[in-house]
């Protein structure tokens, strides 16, 4: 059903005029409009206005533009030409002064005005959201009703015109499950669209709507959707395919499972390790297999144990749907609980922080500090209380030993996933050398192995010190002993690698070091860690040139000293926590201690990650396999022919055809839509972008350009900018050798790297905004980051 017939050669206006009769009961209502060519104005504009006021009378207008050029097949310009609204009709300098724009608007934009028309339209009263429909998802045509709105200012034209502040929510329905919308309005306003698509013939189309208080939805504009032309056609089959799969998976995870706390779960791109931040939202099969075989398959969970937590055997915490990368929020709550506490206030305790999630969604990225309670803190009493009823006084009794059993030791250092320990076996790892690329799958196969052991378990356990250390500083905040500001000046008295690498940059720069000395140590990194695609710092041969600013002046990093009043304070609280042998300089130097080796962690595992996806290069390239063709080769299977010694011409065929089948798996990833946040099988089908809240860094406040940053870009000026990146990977850490403004990324937590990085820079930062606000951002030009406010504005 794609002929669109009826509109075929009208205009904007004309195609509203022929529809205007022809909608059903239930369908579309078009405000009452009438035409004005821009030469009948020029002859004679009172004759015109005479004939508008014998329309509408006194009531409210909108002039829009209804240009020849705007509705095309091959095009469309929607918010190209100027509208203005809230025109009176009987006020003549009013009508004149819209006309005027709107016209101006069509020279402007390089139309001309002859033989143009204008739709002069009774304005929507009461409006609830407005925003465009399109009924097919544009890059790919998956079967989408796509609904990007705005229901928050009123306007109705705030998402066509890029101009409006909340112009940034977006909802994905199935097409085949418009009965699974809740909301009436969406409801309404879908059925609507299908009476359209009926009406027209076409199923094609870009709807500009506005919806009312009464839930009546209004018809502003129709268009064919220009990108038909380079879609798949047969993605529309596979993605329906795909989700009837994904309907099945989902309906038996949220079950109660066999040896796991909880009734039921959440599945989440962000929480706990936070995949969507280090792979994508759709990540090839080589990242995705990689991040699995290194992390979430085993290392968080013999992590976890070590420490004293609760561990569900043998279930790997990362599952894929449609080669989407979800967090099983069950098994991470599961694993934050001590080991000695019972099941029944286990289950109780899950169950409570997954009706959180399921209620609070936009917690998705914050589940360890707004959600779960996973570590023994100064507040812990009043968030127990947050638990609304879960646990009696003698089960809170209980819990709260059980956290003050499994932290006391970590802070005294007495166990072996303690701090000191962790540190040892990654400097195990960063003394190992590294195979060299001839080595092949052997070399990897032993890569794997260290790079577990050595690298990400005891990354894993330095991880949970750092969510540990910043509890507690939130806690203490939160008892009055400390502000933000000094929870700031703590974190930003910590060394890490990161001030190392920056001094390093800066000696590089001023030929103070020499390139193969900066490259020995930190050429590996790359900006996306997982991402064989992604060049190597030592694979860019402009790497270090130009990079420092002139006025750029490295931190000097001044260690935190608590005051004797606040020295007081922590120690009374470690007293009367019962934290015996932790005084206040004590507990000082374990925040710092785990702020410094969580990153110290990840920069010498990601040095191993590095080394595998070049032996994997070196490897493919035998078989005459592009970095673009290994991509979509999983780890597996890599490893699996590297055991074998058979023909070339048949181990490379059987590769290519595995890369071949997973590059055509990625395009249908990559087309299907899902929540971020997935916690009943409706969620499938009909996917809210819940609009993120964002980490916000320093109290800072910045107004400036934004630059944003792509994978294979690190010779940018982006001094008194804002950037924007994706991820929030180690890989990025050469931008603060420039005198940026402020950060924004699309994905991370509140202790992510990134997050960590800005504060011990002091670089205001809002980090995780999440996908609509991310793109709405990207496509401005300047913006205006206030972190105290936690805002991120627009400037226009």
């Amino acid at each position: 059903m794609n002929k669109l017939t009826l509109i075929n050669g009208c205009s904007k206006g004309e195609a509203l005029i022929k529809l205007r009769p022809m909608f059903s009961k239930n369908g579309f209502s078009v405000p009452t409009l009438i035409l004005i060519s821009c030469d009948d104005w020029f002859a004679d504009d009172k004759k015109c206005i005479e004939t508008i006021k014998k329309e509408f009378g006194s009531k409210k207008l909108v002039v829009r533009s209804s240009a020849s050029d705007e509705d095309g097949d091959g095009q469309a310009r929607a918010g190209e030409y100027d509208s203005v609204l809230n025109v009176s009709a009987d006020q003549i300098d009013e009508l004149k002064s819209a006309m005027s724009l709107v016209i101006d608007s069509y020279s402007r934009k390089g139309s001309g005005s002859r033989g143009q028309q204008i739709i002069v339209q009774e304005m929507v009263e009461r409006v609830i959201a407005g925003g465009v429909v399109f009924t097919r998802e544009l890059t790919h045509g998956a079967p989408y009703y796509v609904v990007n709105y705005d229901d928050v200012s009123g306007s109705t034209s705030s998402v066509t015109s890029g101009n409006g502040e909340y112009a940034n929510r977006t909802l994905y329905v199935h097409r085949s499950a418009i009965e699974n919308i809740r909301s009436d309005r969406f409801n309404r306003l879908i059925r609507a669209v299908r009476d359209l698509e009926n009406i027209i013939g076409s199923d094609f189309l870009d709807i500009e709507f506005a919806i009312d208080q009464d839930l009546q939805p209004h018809l502003l504009q129709v268009r064919p959707i220009t990108t038909q032309s380079t879609w798949d056609r047969s993605m529309a089959e596979l993605v329906d395919s795909e989700l009837r799969g994904i309907q099945s998976f989902a309906r038996e995870r949220f079950k109660p499972q066999f040896g796991v706390f909880g009734k039921t779960t959440v599945l989440g791109q962000m929480p706990d390790w936070n995949p969507a931040e280090m792979i994508g939202r759709a990540p090839r099969a080589l990242s995705f297999s990689l991040y699995r075989c290194l992390i979430t398959d085993d290392a968080w969970r013999l992590a976890r144990e070590t420490m004293g937590y609760a561990v569900p055997s043998g279930q790997p915490l990362m599952v894929s749907l449609a080669g989407q990368p979800f967090i099983d929020t069950r098994l991470s709550f599961h694993s934050y609980l001590p080991a000695s506490l019972s099941p029944a206030i286990s289950c109780k305790l899950v169950d409570t922080w997954i009706e959180r999630l399921r209620d609070q969604p936009e917690l998705h990225d914050k589940v360890e500090f707004d959600v779960a309670i996973t570590t023994f803190s100064f507040d812990l009493d009043e968030r127990m209380d947050e638990l609304a009823g879960c646990l009696d006084v003698d089960e809170r009794g209980l819990f709260r030993q059980a956290l003050l059993d499994l932290t006391h030791p970590l802070l005294q250092g007495q166990r072996e996933s303690s701090i000191a320990p962790a540190l040892a076996r990654i400097d195990r790892l960063a003394a190992r050398d590294l195979p060299h690329s001839s080595s092949g799958p052997m070399g990897l196969h032993t890569l794997i192995e260290e790079c577990v052991r050595y690298g990400t378990v005891p990354f894993a356990i330095l991880a949970r010190h750092g969510f540990i250390a910043r509890t507690l500083l939130l806690s203490l905040m939160r008892r009055g002993v400390l502000d933000e500001d000094t929870v700031a000046r703590i974190q930003g008295g910590v060394r890490t690698v990161a001030g190392e690498f920056l001094e390093q940059i800066h000696a590089l720069d001023r030929g103070e070091l020499p390139r193969a000395d900066f490259m020995q140590r930190y050429g590996h990194l790359r900006p996306g860690t997982y991402d064989i695609l992604s060049p190597r710092y030592d694979q860019m041969e402009t790497f270090g040139t130009g990079l420092m600013s002139p006025q750029m002046i490295c931190n000097e990093f001044e260690p935190f000293h608590f005051s004797m009043q606040q020295r007081s304070a922590v120690d009374g609280l470690l007293h009367e926590a019962g934290l015996s042998g932790v005084d206040s300089e004590g507990l000082l130097a374990y925040v710092s201690e785990a702020i410094a080796g969580r990153e110290y962690g990840k920069f010498v595992f990601t040095r191993s990650v590095s080394a595998m996806l070049e032996l994997i290069a070196a490897y493919g390239g035998e078989y005459g396999l592009s970095r673009e063709d290994l991509s979509h080769i999983p780890i597996d299977a890599i490893l699996k022919f590297g055991k074998y010694s058979g023909d070339v011409r048949t181990i490379e065929n059987r590769l290519r055809d595995i890369a071949e089948k997973n590059k055509e798996r990625h395009a249908l990833t990559a087309a299907i839509r899902l929540p971020q946040v997935l916690f009943d099988e409706a969620g499938v089908h009909v996917v809210p972008f819940q609009v993120s809240q964002p980490n916000f860094i320093t109290s800072r406040k910045v107004t400036a350009d934004i630059v944003l940053l792509g994978l294979h870009q690190h010779s940018l000026d982006l001094d008194g900018c804002i950037v924007l990146i994706e991820n929030a990977d180690p890989g990025y850490d050469w931008i603060f050798s420039q005198s940026i403004a402020g950060l924004v990324t699309k994905y991370g937590g509140a202790n992510s790297h990134m997050a960590i990085r800005c504060a011990e820079f002091d670089i205001p930062a809002a980090i995780g905004c999440g996908e609509q606000s991310f793109e709405s951002i990207s496509k401005s030009k300047r913006i205006q980051l206030d972190c105290s406010a936690n805002l991120i504005n627009i400037s226009l």
